[in-house]
């Protein structure tokens, strides 16, 4: 049974906005781990190299990662900082592993599928953020910061979807193709399983 405390908690938005900040926050969490990842495996991939030096490419891999994952730190940090109090996921551990592979793994593989994978990833995002949106303002409720950091966010988002797509050397592959189909099936899993734990 709720405490009188909890319920004071849970009354301060409305349950629809507290879900929303909820799935995005895990998404931001995620997103920071994602490039977190990426610049792991960047760094082994350093180590094994015969040569120190890095490529002008392997430079540029680095600095956009590092780029973007000051970005994702700013909007975990707006979500944390700025938005009106919701209860986080209870399994953002989980979600940090995720977005940490998410990262890692296409980076181990190659340039292109790291780049595509974020294209995959930020595509999916800014539709979640137009529906996200959509919802809060159908529904109400949400003080106006709310939409319009979001709205900023989303900017922020659809820039680096652009950018990964135009860091690509070449056209997806068909194992690529099939990659981000599963990074957008469980990306659209994650938002759903977020938004109730």
């Amino acid at each position: 049974m709720p405490t009188s405390y909890s319920e004071t908690i849970t009354q301060k938005i409305p349950a629809l906005l507290n879900s929303e900040l909820r799935a995005s926050h895990a998404g931001e969490t995620g997103a920071v781990w994602i490039y977190r990842g990426a610049l792991t495996a960047e760094f082994l991939k350093a180590l094994f190299k015969r040569k120190n030096n890095k490529t002008a490419a392997d430079k540029g891999i680095s600095a956009f990662a590092l780029h973007h994952l000051e970005t994702e730190k700013q909007h975990l940090h707006i979500f944390e900082n700025d938005m009106p109090f919701f209860r986080g996921s209870f399994i953002l551990l989980l979600w940090i592993a995720a977005g940490f592979l998410t990262g890692f793994i296409p980076r181990l593989i190659g340039k292109d599928w790291f780049y595509y994978t974020i294209y995959c990833v930020e595509y999916f995002v800014d539709e979640h953020y137009e529906h996200q949106i959509s919802a809060i303002q159908q529904h109400g409720g949400a003080p106006k910061k709310v939409l319009t950091l979001m709205r900023s966010m989303q900017g922020d988002e659809q820039d680096h979807r652009d950018e990964a797509r135009a860091n690509m050397q070449h056209p997806p592959s068909f194992l690529m193709k099939c990659w981000g189909e599963m990074i957008g099936k469980g990306s659209a899993a994650a938002v759903s399983i977020a938004k109730r734990i």
